[in-house]
């Protein structure tokens, strides 16, 4: 289930062969690219012209920085405060997740599509500061549905970051450890964002 604000089309699935009719199976699928857990490049934003694809492949993966605030309840601004206890962590290697909880809660309601946490333009600029290579979320937008929400990308893709949106962080496993996030979106040339498939490992000593 991948819900998406009501001005866009929602994803749909046709089948354009069915097996035991046509001998093969062949599904279509429709929706726009930043839809589901996926990727935002600059170029999301029409002032910023570079596009997913031109991202080395090596700039997709990072060690995990995970913030857990799911505690913050319904429209909070992610903030300043929220992200210094983590400050030491935050470097050019960091991938920042932000646990808000939203990703519990996917569905077609008023709840989910517009009264979810977000990264605020101070929270965004404090990360822009502190040179982290990409920020993600467990909702459709870093920067919500409000008024903040251009701002906020135009602060974290203007820093050449790339943005993960619709991740699931809800694995009490995260909470412990070091991890490795690794980010694999589809590679479609001269993108804004894409679909992508987002994984973490936990990397484990050898004896």
């Amino acid at each position: 289930m991948c819900p998406v604000l009501p001005d866009f089309e929602p994803p749909k699935m046709d089948y354009i062969c069915v097996g035991p009719r046509d001998g093969w199976k062949l599904e279509q699928v429709t929706m726009n690219l930043h839809t589901g857990t996926h990727m935002d490049a600059p170029a999301h934003l029409g002032e910023y012209s570079k596009t997913l694809d031109q991202f080395p492949v090596d700039a997709f993966q990072g060690r995990m920085v995970f913030i857990p605030l799911q505690d913050r309840g319904k429209g909070y601004p992610i903030g300043r405060s929220d992200l210094e206890p983590y400050a030491e962590q935050l470097n050019s290697d960091a991938v920042a997740l932000l646990y808000t909880g939203w990703g519990e809660k996917r569905g077609w309601t008023k709840e989910w599509i517009y009264e979810s946490p977000y990264l605020s333009n101070e929270g965004a600029r404090y990360l822009a500061a502190c040179g982290v290579k990409a920020v993600g979320i467990d909702h459709f937008s870093i920067g919500g549905t409000g008024e903040e929400n251009e701002e906020t990308h135009r602060i974290v893709l203007g820093a050449d970051m790339w943005v993960a949106e619709g991740l699931q962080l809800d694995d009490p496993a995260l909470r412990e450890g070091d991890w490795h996030v690794m980010a694999m979106p589809l590679k479609i040339r001269d993108s804004s964002g894409a679909p992508a498939r987002i994984v973490a490992i936990q990397w484990e000593a050898r004896p």
